[in-house]
């Protein structure tokens, strides 16, 4: 297996970082999550500006990336030895070798990193399981909360936090106890032709698969509901649902033990089928 690292393509067992590297010592870094369907990255253009949005945000030279046509190029090459149909692709980018402290260099000589594997994708009707995370909240005051930063920490503890319920994934509350997402994707809930998501104000990371979501709903006339929502609320939906770039839309069926509602056929599944057309048939690059 082959990653593309610094400029070059390399075995994985021969790829290295620094010991200095501030992305392993410090979280110094970002990463991208994307979806590969036949060697082609879907969303790529939208999935480089949250790049350059990372990048910006933490002060890191936007022309240290690699631009977006070499970036599908590199994709393209180490799809060659991916045997299926679909990938998932992750950019990480970490600021590079540094002296201790937290001040990062002057002139950042970054690690960037590509890896492309295997990736089967879910069917969107079976069911997903959340447990509402007790220790993680979402600031939406935080600089790390607002980008896919290295430093994964708060994502990892309530994963490992609601894995001893028995859940798949953790339901994350704002700082004041509203709805907010759960660790790798954006929330929704349907009550009867309404979708509801929670607002950017508790703090989430907006994906992609969301943007996509918000779009068809404005595109359809359907009305879109911001309203803050405790948890317990959730069971009120006749339908919730996840989504993300990588995997779509996924549905619910239990939060906290108790049961969500099936989804109106008509409306999540031509909506799950439409993000799996943008994932696979509507790639752009």
């Amino acid at each position: 297996m082959q990653v593309w690292m610094n400029g070059s393509f390399r075995d994985l067992d021969e790829a290295s970082i620094p010991v200095t590297d501030r992305g392993f010592l410090l979280g110094d870094g970002f990463f991208e999550t994307m979806r590969a369907h036949e060697g082609k990255i879907a969303w790529l253009e939208a999935h480089m500006g949250r790049l350059d949005h990372h990048a910006e945000l933490i002060e890191f030279p936007l022309d240290l990336l690699p631009e977006t046509e070499e970036v599908a190029e590199i994709v393209a090459k180490l799809f060659e030895q991916i045997h299926r149909k679909d990938a998932v692709v992750r950019m990480t980018v970490s600021r590079g070798p540094g002296e201790r402290g937290l001040l990062p260099p002057g002139s950042p000589d970054p690690t960037i990193l590509i890896t492309a594997e295997p990736f089967d994708p879910l069917d969107p009707n079976i069911g997903l399981t959340l447990a509402t995370s007790q220790k993680v909240r979402r600031n939406p005051h935080s600089v790390a909360g607002s980008i896919k930063s290295t430093n994964y920490m708060d994502n990892i503890a309530a994963k490992q936090e609601v894995q001893k319920y028995g859940a798949q994934d953790a339901l994350i509350l704002s700082a004041d106890g509203h709805v907010a997402e759960t660790t790798v994707a954006n929330l929704f809930g349907i009550t009867g032709e309404t979708l509801w998501t929670p607002d950017e104000d508790t703090g989430i990371l907006c994906g992609l698969a969301r943007d996509y979501v918000l779009q068809v709903a404005e595109e359809s006339e359907i009305e879109v509901s911001f309203e803050p929502k405790a948890p317990e609320e959730l069971k009120e939906f006749d339908a919730v649902f996840t989504a993300n770039a990588l995997q779509g839309l996924r549905v619910v069926d239990r939060i906290d033990g108790y049961v969500v509602g099936v989804p109106a056929k008509t409306f999540f599944t031509d909506l799950a089928l439409r993000v799996e057309a943008e994932l696979c048939d509507g790639i752009v690059i």
